[in-house]
């Protein structure tokens, strides 16, 4: 999976997880805190939240492995130069 699409993934579920945290006036890391404790009632949207929550963190640990080898990369060839970070598709 590319960067860009893991971007997109994050920023998609973001969005989800955005409307259930106004639609229930709680942020989704606390959330998942009482759910995952037990605390909470095993309703459809909160087993859709939890696999929403689940699934950003998920993505957000493949962008840093990905993002970690890219600016490797980076690093390697501006040498002792400053890195040049290009727009994507360029």
């Amino acid at each position: 999976m590319k960067r860009e699409d893991i971007i997109r993934d994050i920023h998609a579920l973001d969005a989800k997880l955005s409307l259930l945290e106004e639609q229930y006036g709680l942020l989704s890391a606390d959330f998942y805190h009482f759910y995952r404790a037990g605390e909470l009632e095993q309703s459809r949207d909160f087993i859709r939240w939890a696999g929403f929550y689940e699934a950003r963190q998920e993505r957000e640990t493949a962008y840093r492995q990905i993002s970690y080898e890219h600016f490797r990369e980076l690093r390697r060839r501006a040498g002792l130069g400053s890195l040049v970070l290009d727009p994507v598709g360029s």
